[in-house]
């Protein structure tokens, strides 16, 4: 029998049939973990009492041997039903119940886990993950079946290259190595949280272990570690002055989610970049640092895919590709015509980079599909020439992934230099951190699964970003767009597919600055002329 968890889920089993009621998604999670190694079943029934499905989007249980599944919203939450050709360990059918229920990333090639019976309920941050389980029977545990095998204080025997440890804790234990991992980005997340942040400043205090949290229609008594409502009335907080020591776990926890808590003392209100690159960095670290995928540093490789026939822009961006910060990145720089020397790439030494040659005759759309082609990364993310990128940026682009789940990701068109005018635009006009149907071209990041299951770029001279979008909404896929800081849209009057004027970039602005605003935040510190 399934294991309650500490969200107190019901669990009813009659015959082969298990019967579950849970308060919200995360309960499923932890259930999926805890019940590894249970009576097999070949029916669920489950009811979830809340449940926010994104528009347009239904999850796919990615298992085997289904006989039924439905899927229905039921007032606040749902009910979903899966039957199977043959009994299934309970923590696979959960699983895939889950899968169906929330979005998690697709087209990964990263290690395969298996679970252990006895894993504690802090592994649910991995039950996205479970499509297999250590129940092989003893004849046969000689072999080697395990890439990583996930397991708590009873180590079944099995053969694998890799163990992870789990404790409820927060204290995993990675081949012999402890990590910290006290945040699950499918809760822990800035989703919802705006550009042009909140305004509430909150009080908080700790109190017989529980933190109080008090501001302007905020009022929280968050016990132990945050939860989904937390999450959700936290967003309107902008910052958080804690009296008396906040403990780590739960620091870690509100970093992740963009909370801005006091140390150093906060900036002003109207300081809006200021207020972004605080929030922004802190959720970066604690994704960073205290997440499973950090612990078991299982970051996907990303090709950062590049085409251009512009000489006089090529200098510029081959420096930004040169100095993007995240580890494990490809460059591939389509060469679209011949109007540059690739000897003018020599910066990107020590970099893995790919020249392709693609001739000028072929559309942009059709150039951008070859030049993928080439790439090796897992995810693939396009890159402007035109356009300015902090180092941090393609960071952002794998977090907001991790964290939304969506198929494509893309930056919001916040921040706006408009040549012209030599001024600096922050026009949040898109509200960040939401399932949206538009992000900034220059920032798009998807699988190279999910870009071959669409169909791939369209071979179309202009838009092609647009036709990205909706082919992936036409395949049921998600669309995240994440906050704006670290890309710069450049509009320099000139080449522009969209037909609006330089003029309108400047209208429903928050604030402006005259010239390039030079920050390290926005990647424009170390730009040498002002974009014209």
């Amino acid at each position: 029998m399934p294991r309650p968890d500490p969200r107190q889920a019901q669990v009813r089993r009659k015959g082969s049939k298990l019967m579950v009621t849970a308060p919200s998604v995360g309960a499923v999670a932890s259930l999926a973990v805890t019940s590894v190694g249970d009576l097999p079943i070949d029916a669920l029934e489950l009811r979830v009492q809340s449940w926010i499905r994104p528009k347009g989007w239904f999850g796919q249980p990615s298992l085997p041997g289904i006989s039924e599944l439905s899927l229905a919203p039921d007032g606040k939450g749902a009910r979903l039903a899966l039957n199977f050709l043959t009994p299934v360990d309970p923590a696979l059918a959960l699983a895939g119940a889950l899968r169906m229920l929330r979005p998690h990333p697709t087209g990964d090639r990263g290690p395969r886990l298996t679970i252990a019976a006895g894993v504690p309920a802090a592994a649910a941050t991995l039950a996205d993950l479970v499509v297999d389980v250590a129940n092989t029977p003893s004849a046969t545990t000689h072999l080697r079946r395990c890439d990583v095998l996930v397991l708590g204080d009873v180590d079944p025997g099995l053969e694998r290259s890799s163990s992870v440890v789990v404790r409820d804790s927060g204290r995993w234990t990675i081949d012999g190595i402890d990590h910290e991992v006290v945040v699950d980005p499918a809760l822990h997340r800035p989703m919802g949280r705006r550009s042009d942040a909140p305004s509430v400043i909150a009080d908080g205090r700790i109190e017989n272990g529980s933190l109080l949290v008090h501001g302007e229609g905020v009022k929280l008594s968050i016990a132990g570690e945050l939860d989904e409502s937390d999450v959700i009335a936290l967003r309107a907080v902008r910052g958080l002055r804690v009296s008396g020591e906040l403990p780590h776990r739960l620091g870690a926890q509100l970093a992740a989610c963009g909370v801005v808590i006091d140390g150093a003392g906060f900036p002003p209100a109207e300081e809006h970049l200021a207020w972004l690159t605080r929030s922004v960095e802190a959720s970066r670290h604690a994704l960073r640092a205290h997440t499973a995928t950090a612990a078991m540093d299982a970051w996907p490789t990303v090709s950062a895919v590049l085409v251009t026939h512009r000489s006089d822009h090529i200098e510029a961006i081959v420096r930004q590709l040169a100095a993007l910060s995240y580890p494990r990145l490809q460059i591939v720089i389509g060469r679209h015509g011949d109007a540059f020397d690739p000897a003018a790439l020599a910066p990107l030494a020590g970099r893995d980079l790919v020249v392709v040659d693609i001739d000028s005759n072929v559309p942009f759309g059709e150039a951008m599909q070859i030049a993928s082609a080439r790439a090796d990364g897992t995810l693939l993310t396009k890159f402007d020439d035109d356009d300015i990128y902090s180092s941090e940026h393609v960071w952002d682009l794998v977090l907001a992934r991790m964290t939304s789940g969506a198929q494509l990701i893309g930056k919001a068109l916040d921040w706006i230099y408009v040549a012209s005018e030599r001024s600096t635009a922050f026009r949040p006009v898109y509200a960040a951190e939401k399932y949206a149907t538009f992000v900034a071209g220059g920032t798009m990041l998807i699988s190279a699964a999910d870009l071959a299951s669409v169909g791939g770029w369209a071979p179309v001279p202009k838009s092609i970003d647009r036709a990205l979008i909706e082919r992936v909404q036409a395949h049921g896929g998600l669309v995240y767009r994440t906050h704006g800081l670290g890309y710069v849209y450049v509009r320099h009057g000139q080449g522009h597919t969209a037909s609006v004027d330089d003029g309108h970039f400047l209208t429903k602005t928050v604030a402006t600055w005259p010239g390039l605003v030079r920050s390290s935040a926005l990647g424009t510190d170390d730009i040498s002329q002002d974009r014209s």
